[in-house]
This record gives structure tokens, sequence and C-alpha cells, in this order.
């Protein structure tokens, strides 16, 4: 009887002295992956590039354009071919940064220095359900196609995109690329987050 309570007052004394070993050796263990992760330049690049994926700057926008056009030879007008009509549409532009763009400098597990070499419009399309066009004045010898107007359209998107980078759209999308790579990037781990642009 004495030699059992010896033994339970023992593995009384060694179970604590065991769960703490165990502890210590899986806070190690995290430790260690935690910092081999931080420190992995491929991973930490994949993890941005899924996070701006789901953080590129969407751009929504209603447009309505007047167009006049006639047939010409050598800039002489021709008569009677003179058309006109209004094209009103909405379009989405998605702009943000793409992964070939995105590299890392340094990369210490607590510092990170992310350079990108550019923000620019990823896609811009054209929701063609809500396309309208009013007000068609055309001649006999000059009639509208439905394959002229989405023409038109294509030209007047290009038209509208320089404008909105003329505006400062692309500051826009640095900033909030910026702070999207430094929110996530303090979130897995790092002290010290700089994102500069080239």
């Amino acid at each position: 009887m004495l030699q059992k309570r010896k033994k339970i007052k023992i593995l009384l004394i060694l179970l604590p002295i065991l769960l703490l070993v165990i502890t210590t050796a899986c806070s190690i263990h995290k430790y260690k992956s935690n910092q081999n992760i931080y420190k992995d330049t491929t991973k930490v690049i994949d993890t941005i590039s899924q996070v701006l994926d789901i953080n590129t700057v969407k751009y929504n926008y209603s447009n309505v354009v007047t167009v006049k056009k006639d047939k010409s030879i050598n800039d002489i007008k021709i008569p009677f071919t003179e058309k006109s009509f209004v094209i009103k549409y909405n379009g989405v532009i998605n702009a943000g940064v793409k992964p070939e763009n995105i590299s890392i400098t340094k990369n210490t597990g607590d510092k990170i220095l992310v350079e990108i070499k550019k923000c620019e419009i990823l896609d811009h399309y054209i929701d063609n359900d809500n396309l309208y066009v009013y007000d068609v004045k055309s001649s006999i010898f000059n009639k509208l196609g439905v394959q002229e107007v989405f023409d038109d359209v294509n030209k007047y998107k290009k038209e509208y995109e320089k404008k909105i980078i003329d505006e400062g759209f692309i500051d826009e999308v640095k900033a909030n690329t910026k702070l999207s790579i430094e929110n996530m990037l303090k979130s897995i781990g790092y002290k010290e987050v700089e994102v500069i642009f080239k």
C-alpha cells in the first residue's frame, strides 16, 4: 500500500514536469514553423497575391457618349451619309497589381521590404445587357450596325481609362494596394513592413 502511494506521489510530481516539457517543445516547434513561413519569400508572395486578388480596386461607372459620323473620300464629305446616335452604357474597371510585378528585396522574419513595379488597369468590361442606343439618325447610304456600336464603345472605353488615370485613379490604387499589403503582412507577424513603388 505504501509503495502504491509512493508511486502515485512520484507520478503527481512528474506529470506537471512532463506537461511543461511537452508544451515547451510544441511552442518551440510552432515558433520555428512560423519563422520558416515568414522567411520563405515564395510563400509570402503567394499570400500577397491572394490578398491582392481579393482587394483589387473596382470602379463602376456610367457613361453617355454622342457619336456623329459621315463617309468621306480624301477628307471630302460625301453628301447624305451623315449619321448620329447616343450610347449609354455601364462599365466596370478592375485595377491592381499583377503578381509578377511584386518582389521582396529584404525579409528577416521581423522586417520585410516589398517593391512593386507598377499598379495598372487589369480589366475593363461593359455590361452589354444595359447598353442603350438613342436618337439614331442615319441615312440610306450609311446605316447604323450593331457591330459599329460595340466598336465605338470599345474606343470610348480607352478614352475613359485615360480620363480616370489623368484624374489620379492609379494613385488611389497604389494607396489601397500599399495598405492591403501592410495590414496583411502585419497580421501574419511582421513587426516592420515597408512597401515602395519603383
